[in-house]
Parts: C-alpha cells; structure tokens; sequence
C-alpha cells in the first residue's frame, strides 16, 4: 500500500518503541527506550501535517522538539528517561518551571513534543471513528483535546485561521494510502499503542512537577 501510512512507516517506528519503553533498565527500573529513536518515530507522525495545508507553523515547531531531543540522544545512546532526570533531578518548584519553559532542554522538548503527538492521536482517532467529520472538524477536535489549554489567545486565533485551510476529508485519505478501509483499519489497531505511550511519557513528566509539566 503506498501513501504516507506506508511511505513514513510511522506504525513500525512506534512500535518498536513501544516495545522499547517497555524494557525497564534493571539498575533503575526506569524504560530504555532511546532519545533518537523516539525522536525518529515522533518526526514520522508529525510528517502527516505535511499533507494537511495550513499547519505549517505547528508542523515546524513539532518538528523543532523533535529534533533537540534527537540531537541530545545522537551517538551516546540517552534515553528519555535519562535525559530528563539529568535535567530534573534534584530542583526545586521554581526551577522545574524554568526548565519546563526552557526550549533548549530536553524535558521542555519532550513536554512540548507529547502534546503534539497527543494533538495527532486525537484528530485521527477522530478522522477514523467518525465519517461524518470534515478533515478541519478533526483538526480543530484534536487540538482542543491537546494543545489549546497551553496556547494564549493570539496563538488560538491564527491556529483557527490555519485549520480552515484543511483539505477535505476525501483528499486527505487518499493521502494517507490508496485504499481508505485498510487506512481505517491500520490506524484503529496502531494508534493505541501511540496513544497510550504518550500517555506513560506524560505521566513520567507530570510526576517532575504536576503544575510545570502538565499535560
């Protein structure tokens, strides 16, 4: 099956980091899963705002997150966990919230980052259970779910702006593959697996600090 789906294999990549955050680090019971690789995997997902016009900006700073966590993981084998705990441990309330807002570190990079992977879990979670949604309702469904909480109303306006630019929920499937039901079957039985990794991620860095680190 070609198209994106197939082209980004973006289900494979996370599954085997799935398969990797599951793999504790028998010193610290902490997962294993390497920064670069879930960098990669993450770099894959957000490559499906390249097929949606107008979500250019965010697709751009989705990007950028990825990116710093990669290049802190290249050639020294971090991983998530460890990246954050080197930046975490050990600080106050005040301190947390400076790095939090920091976007040069690691932890800033993989708050920001779940939330935009959470932003494109639900607006396919939305593109596929429900036929009725035009693709800009499935845009806008999953950053209201995700990404506007953390966003002033300037920010809110121009992503409003953007989503209008959407293509229509036929143009956009036959983006994903050339075959809608089996689009619609691959993402059912992959996205969960997305989602509820994201979910872990988030919860690792909510307990750093539940106000700076919020989901």
């Amino acid at each position: 099956m070609s198209g994106w789906l197939d082209e980004s294999q973006v289900l494979q990549k996370f599954e085997a980091v799935v398969k990797k955050w599951k793999e504790l680090d028998s010193a610290c019971s902490a997962p294993t899963v390497p920064a670069e690789m879930f960098a990669e995997a993450s770099l894959a997902l957000i490559s499906v705002f390249d097929l949606i016009s107008g979500m250019g900006v965010a697709s751009s700073d989705m990007k950028g997150n990825a990116t710093t966590l990669k290049e802190k993981g290249k050639g020294n084998a971090e991983t998530l966990v460890s990246l954050v705990n080197a930046e975490t441990e050990g600080k106050d309330a005040k301190a947390l919230a400076k790095i939090a807002g920091d976007g040069t570190t690691a932890a800033c990079a993989l708050l920001w980052l779940s939330r935009a992977l959470n932003f494109i879990g639900k607006m396919l979670q939305v593109l596929v259970n429900d036929p009725s949604k035009k693709m800009s309702e499935c845009v806008y469904a999953g950053y209201e779910a995700s990404l506007r909480p953390h966003h002033g109303m300037i920010i809110r306006g121009t992503f409003s702006a953007a989503v209008g630019m959407a293509p229509s929920r036929e143009k956009f499937m036959a983006k994903l593959g050339p075959d809608e039901t089996v689009v619609i079957a691959a993402l059912k039985e992959g996205m969960p697996m997305i989602t509820e990794l994201v979910t872990s991620i988030q919860s690792f860095l909510v307990s750093k600090d539940a106000k700076s680190f919020a989901a």
